[in-house]
């Protein structure tokens, strides 16, 4: 135990900045060996996630990291201590942002784990504590069911929709927490066996309300729900009054939105916009670009990659060129936006490679 603390007052402060990354992964793998061989012992778990909450070890540092969130998630089921919990989760809804998708769902489906996070939810929602451990607790949930089909249907299952509803009514205004919502309902939204869930006339009309709110990250993601929700016709039908009406409202939104300065949200991949791409509706298409439009522009070089990687690059070139849109310019203006940025990434990447191959033949052999 006072090894743990140990540890953790020299990877602290200035004296931490000169540590080598190979040294702090020693000292990480050091610090979940202990977690794992004293899962009872609550001082030395504290220690140990004093620790493991520093930016540079959760940013920076390469190591096992699903294993690590598993220890913290063991250690957040074990102990009702509110500091520890509040840095678990912080820890958990970093690290669920850095695993591969297949690790993610194998953290999320585990019903422990599901059930203590969305009791914490439940806890703070109820006596209306908007604090800093319910934010972490819904960004490790949104990050858990991140393209994870599994873990939006375990949550689903353990009541985590009708428990959200309530986070909804019960903060509404805040926009941080709204957004955290929204996110994870995206991320069911996105699963089409799971939509019905969502087909709700009292969820529609919650999800009007909020595609209006001038926060422009809370407004992005009730345009996604709804996006989606459009592109499942047959489990739809009872309400196609009420999406055609939001879908109005959702165009009128979308031009109205000015483009934040930052990166307002990751994607792991633009595999869930490719339906969105083809719908019929033009509202749809008209939120899918101006979504791809962003993150491209704020990222490129991820982001164009990624598309170009994908088949959402040939479904946006298509879309350049197809008559059915000669009457929506505002999608025809993104769309030309978005190659434009793909091609200059291209062209990036070509200038690059042909550097590189100029330094090699420089300093390489003479060529033949």
């Amino acid at each position: 135990m006072v090894a743990t603390a140990c540890v953790y007052n020299l990877t602290k402060g200035a004296q931490a900045k000169k540590l080598h990354p190979t040294l702090l992964r020693h000292v990480v793998q050091s610090t979940l060996n202990a977690m794992a061989n004293f899962p009872i012992h609550l001082q030395l778990q504290k220690n140990a996630l004093l620790t493991l909450c520093s930016d540079r070890i959760l940013q920076d540092v390469s190591y096992d990291k699903y294993r690590c969130a598993t220890l913290v998630m063991d250690c957040l089921c074990s102990f009702e201590d509110p500091s520890m919990n509040r840095m678990c989760v912080a820890i958990c809804s970093i690290l669920a942002a850095k695993i591969p998708t297949r690790l993610t769902s194998k953290l999320g489906v585990k019903p422990p784990y599901m059930v203590k996070l969305l009791s914490i939810v439940h806890r703070k929602t109820v006596t209306k504590q908007p604090d800093m451990t319910l934010r972490f607790t819904l960004s490790a949930l949104w990050n858990l069911t991140d393209e994870s089909p599994e873990t939006c249907e375990t949550f689903i299952m353990d009541g985590g929709l009708k428990l959200y509803h309530m986070v909804l009514e019960n903060f509404a205004g805040n926009s941080a927490i709204e957004t955290k919502v929204l996110g994870l309902i995206n991320n069911i939204a996105e699963v089409p066996h799971l939509r019905h869930h969502l087909c709700d006339s009292l969820f529609l009309e919650v999800l009007g309300n909020l595609l209006g709110s001038p926060h422009i990250d809370v407004s992005y993601f009730a345009a996604g729900i709804l996006s989606h929700l459009a592109c499942h016709g047959e489990t739809t039908t009872r309400y196609d009054a009420d999406l055609r009406g939001l879908l109005d409202k959702l165009s009128a939104q979308v031009q109205s939105w000015e483009a934040p300065d930052g990166e307002m949200v990751a994607y792991r991949s633009f595999k869930p916009f490719e339906p969105l791409l083809v719908s019929e509706h033009p509202e749809v298409k008209l939120w899918a670009v101006w979504a791809i439009q962003h993150v491209c522009a704020r990222n490129p070089a991820r982001y164009c990659a990624m598309l170009e990687r994908e088949s959402g690059s040939c479904l946006i070139r298509q879309m350049e060129h197809d008559d059915t849109l000669t009457r929506d310019s505002a999608v025809l203006k993104i769309v030309s936006n978005i190659v434009k940025l793909l091609d200059s990434e291209r062209a990036k990447r070509k200038g690059a490679e042909l550097i590189l191959t100029c330094d090699m033949d420089e300093g390489g052999e003479e060529v033949r």
